[in-house]
């Protein structure tokens, strides 16, 4: 009846990222929540298909349709362009077909996308805006008890459809309607476990399971938009991770589970999460992704001991001044040295950095190639440089003027981190492209030993 999609990303194997094999965790959860509630619902990952040209995508895209109505295409901002074209697919194969949009991109920019697609193509019927999990649940549970041929003519749909929170539509009288913003945000620890065990593994192996253990962020980085799509910080509880570690192993398909994200900003449960995986025997294969700023001797030697493989952190910049312009609230010096307290403790790093964010010069981005050179790496660590990209609900999107950039690409599939989207006042695209070049050179070096 449901067919969840999720379009093609940036292939994993060439940014040499060690965190996302597997679908948008999200979708895991959607069908997990439609599953429990007796809805038959299958995941399409086209990742599996990445190898396929588009004639031959085209036509695994036909053979899945089969069985099924409604569609819940999610959406990045640098997948948007793939998920309009696998729209187009669906209604071309029916046009009563119903497809429901949701994720990150749609979520900042649900009005404009609708109205442009309504006046052009009618390929979006619905919008699920923010956390989706239990509004994209009573919306099929609608659309189920109606006749889709004549959807938004049915007794009372618009009102029925009013009553979801956070829902996103053209009605029938050709109007933009949006039910409101969700009032009750989602407890992690009562979702069900996302359902792995709809995920095929033919011709792509889901060699890394995500694991998210809270959602929001408390910081305010000018180029993230988590805070304004989660609203708040809200943590899940232990007995519910270690549940999903369990389940994860029982399916003997992952050699390695990436905690997400920055699961060291409560100090007291990233203790407790380590004596978790300490005490409980769970012998896993782990990563995280975490502050390092915020890292001293005593939780360094409890993240050896829990087992840890390998820690991810977002540096950005090694320059104060580039700091602070884009609210990334940290001391370059308090880094260096819990990069020296994590490899003392011989943990590997991945540490993230990120060029052209507004303030920078290129005296600030030799600043942070020095930085880097300094830093206590070794064969096992890896260093990836990623351009700034202002994504919709980013302070970077919300308020390009007040940060001095100019937006000189607007085409949505370049939004993938390595692409040169705008020029601030500082740097010119000449620029920035040259010393991208000299980044993505630093970063080779450390993916090659």
């Amino acid at each position: 009846m449901v067919l969840l999609i999720n379009p093609k990303t940036t292939k994993v194997n060439e940014l040499n990222i060690e965190f996302f094999r597997e679908p948008n965790t999200g979708l895991l959860y959607l069908a997990a929540i439609l599953d429990l509630n007796e809805i038959f619902v299958e995941i399409l990952d086209i990742e599996q298909y990445s190898h396929l040209n588009y004639a031959e995508l085209d036509k695994v895209i036909q053979e899945k349709l089969v069985g099924h109505k409604i569609f819940g295409i999610t959406s990045l901002t640098n997948t948007f362009v793939d998920a309009i074209s696998i729209a187009k697919i669906i209604k071309n194969n029916d046009p009563n077909n119903i497809i429901i949009f949701g994720g990150p991109h749609v979520s900042f920019l649900y009005k404009n996308i609708l109205e442009r697609d309504y006046n052009k193509e009618k390929l979006i019927d619905f919008i699920c805006v923010g956390e989706s999990e239990y509004s994209f649940l009573k919306l099929v549970k609608i659309l189920k008890r109606i006749n889709i041929k004549y959807l938004k003519k049915a007794p009372n749909f618009e009102q029925k459809i009013n009553s979801i929170e956070g829902i996103a539509f053209i009605n029938s009288k050709q109007k933009f309607k949006y039910t409101g913003n969700q009032t009750n945000l989602i407890d992690l620890s009562r979702l069900p476990l996302p359902a792995r065990f709809k995920l095929s593994p033919t011709n792509y192996y889901y060699s890394v399971a995500n694991v998210i253990v809270n959602r929001g962020c408390p910081n305010q980085c000018s180029f993230c938009s988590r805070q304004k799509l989660f609203k708040t910080t809200r943590l899940r509880d232990l007995d519910s991770i270690a549940e999903e570690i369990r389940d994860i192993k029982s399916l003997q398909s992952y050699n390695f589970i990436n905690f997400y994200d920055n699961i060291n900003y409560n100090s007291a449960f990233f203790k407790d999460f380590c004596n978790l995986l300490k005490k409980d025997n769970l012998n896993i294969n782990w990563g995280c992704e975490i502050r390092i700023d915020n890292i001293n001797e005593n939780y360094a030697r409890l993240i050896k001991e829990a087992g840890c493989k390998i820690i991810a952190t977002g540096i950005e910049s090694a320059n104060k001044e580039v700091l602070r312009r884009n609210f990334k609230y940290q001391d370059p010096n308090k880094v260096k040295e819990g990069i020296e307290i994590i490899k003392k403790n011989n943990i590997p790093i991945q540490a993230y950095f990120v060029l052209g964010l507004p303030g920078e010069t290129e005296e600030s981005f030799q600043e942070t190639l020095e930085f880097i050179k300094k830093l206590p790496l070794d064969e096992n660590d890896k260093i990836n440089y990623f351009m700034a990209t202002p994504y919709p609900g980013s302070k970077l999107w919300n308020n390009y003027d007040s940060f001095g950039i100019k937006i000189i690409d607007h085409e949505f599939s370049n939004y993938d981190c390595e692409h040169i989207i705008f020029e601030t006042s500082e740097l010119k695209k000449n620029q920035l492209k040259s010393m991208f070049k000299e980044a993505k050179e630093i970063e080779s070096y450390f993916s090659n030993n």
